[in-house]
């Protein structure tokens, strides 16, 4: 057995083969810019005052790692790969840091006239100190203080992963794209919205949406709309959102700065308007910055095959506690993942054991939690627990992941003309059909599509000031199971119990 090492920094430790180049997963680290993202952006005479926000906020010492120097990896990874058992899964060789910046141009802050953090902070105390979203914050000369105006604003703008221009949004398989265009030209032709949700950096945790529709003029931060129930397409414009592009945007060793032409605020236009009164659905693959930075999160070329083992503390937002964890690309495999991808957790000594880290809410209240099922023998029998990191508490009783969501529910109408909505009847059993916005590559509707659903875990109150858990783990020795870990959806009550209007099935 022979080791090697692969692109970007990935080797294979049982088989000497290698993994296909290819075009967006790959690193981007252009020969001519090898600063760090702070003093880039020092060069940039379009960008003096938010560089000058960063230094005086103290965020600027936050963006200049590369990586972590204390990783080694692992030496004994697991000897096969849950998809090629003669082989077992690529090992990362280190854990790279990398950024994304949001930056509002000179332009923007001279016509308010904002040239440094005290007058920012003048101008956000006389416009938005009335704000729910800014209840709590100070108004002082310490700007390096989180809970200070100027440094929220400073750290809404940045996120712990480095987003590449074709990796703003994910094109892969909403309804009606052709992929294979996308593949030959290089260019994503926009058809059903797509959107990912990112946790910015800080201690006060806040959402950022990018996302696209055919309608929307490109990528665009914080869009917030209405959709046709029938077709899933734009209604009505919320909130139009902040336009991003590779025209836009500076590179560095370690990042990317995307320049906008408008103000980037959380406030409570964009808490009530936006997030508050939407259905939050995120890739589990998003939870976590580490694939991003690796250039795995968006292979868009490369094996089938390929599974990229992930050791235990790896992960920022996902620790193992039982099972071995595997990230799984599914590049052209015609799963029926959301996005094409998945994490997959292999019971070791017959356990599984995995804590997700939820994502922040934007206000208080009730959500209901939810998460993607595929049922199939392979899978296991696990229970949840749900709760902050010293109390998880336990969530109903066990759940048989194995089986489709329609098994056991013939006897209520399924399968013939039985009176009862199916929809509603799959409910009363804490389920729901997939969502119709991706198109699975082996079955025409993934919403009839029964091995694949939506589990609904429960209803919880949850704080935006506090972080939440959700722990899955397996009951009994289940030998060789698996636990499927494909996305989950945080909806809020105005969402799933609105008294007038029903959730669409998108």
């Amino acid at each position: 057995m022979k080791n090697f090492k692969i692109k970007a920094g990935f080797f294979l430790a049982c088989l000497a083969i290698g993994l296909p180049g290819y075009a967006q997963g790959e690193k981007e680290e252009p020969q001519e810019n090898n600063v760090l993202l702070p003093d880039m952006m020092k060069q940039k005479s379009d960008l003096t005052v938010f560089t000058k926000l960063l230094q005086e906020t103290g965020w600027a010492d936050s963006l200049t790692p590369i990586k972590d120097e204390s990783y080694v990896p692992v030496q004994n990874p697991p000897a096969t790969s849950p998809l090629v058992f003669e082989r077992c899964g690529f090992v990362p060789q280190e854990r790279p840091f990398a950024f994304t910046v949001f930056a509002e141009s000179d332009s923007v802050f001279s016509s308010m006239g904002i040239t440094d953090a005290a007058s920012l902070t003048a101008y956000l105390q006389e416009h938005y100190a009335d704000d729910d979203a800014f209840s709590g914050l100070i108004y002082d000369d310490q700007y390096t203080r989180e809970n200070h105006a100027a440094n929220r604003f400073v750290a809404y703008h940045l996120l712990s992963q480095r987003l590449n221009p074709k990796q703003l949004v994910y094109h892969y398989n909403e309804i009606g794209f052709d992929l294979r265009d996308f593949l030959s030209t290089g260019e994503a032709k926009a058809t059903a919205p797509i959107y990912d949700y990112y946790t910015t950096m800080g201690n006060s945790r806040r959402l950022i949406k990018l996302y696209e529709s055919k309608d929307s003029e490109g990528v665009r931060i914080n869009r917030f709309v209405t959709y046709d129930p029938e077709i899933y397409q734009e209604k009505e414009v919320l909130l139009k959102g902040l336009s991003v592009s590779k025209e836009r945007m500076y590179e560095a060793f370690n990042g990317n700065v995307y320049l906008l032409k408008d103000m980037l605020l959380y406030d409570d236009q964009l808490v009530e308007k936006g997030f508050a009164q939407e259905r939050l659905r995120f890739d589990m693959a998003s939870l976590s910055p580490e694939l991003m930075n690796l250039g795995y999160r968006r292979l868009l070329t490369g094996v089938p095959d390929a599974a990229f083992y992930l050791e235990p503390d790896y992960l920022e937002k996902i620790k193992v506690l039982a099972g071995d964890l595997y990230y799984l690309t599914g590049f052209q495999s015609y799963w029926t993942d959301y996005q094409g991808d998945e994490y997959l957790l292999v019971a070791q000594d017959g356990k599984l054991d995995i804590v997700l880290e939820l994502p922040p809410v934007a206000v208080a209240g009730m959500y209901q939690l939810r998460l993607a099922l595929s049922g199939n023998p392979s899978r296991s029998v696990v229970q949840y627990y749900v709760g902050e990191e010293d109390a998880l508490a336990p969530v109903g009783l066990p759940v048989d992941e194995r089986t489709p969501y329609s098994q056991g529910y013939q006897s209520y109408g399924r399968g013939d003309a039985g009176f009862v909505d199916e929809d509603l009847m799959i409910s009363q059993g804490g389920l729901m059909r997939a969502p119709g916005v991706f198109q699975p590559g082996i079955a025409p509707d993934i919403m009839e599509y029964t091995p694949s659903g939506r589990r609904i875990v429960g209803n919880f109150y949850m704080d935006p000031a506090k972080k939440y858990y959700f722990r899955i783990k397996s009951v009994g020795d289940l030998g060789e199971a698996q636990l499927f870990l494909d996305y989950l959806e945080l909806v809020p009550s105005t969402v799933f119990s609105h008294p007038s209007k029903s959730e669409d099935c998108w």
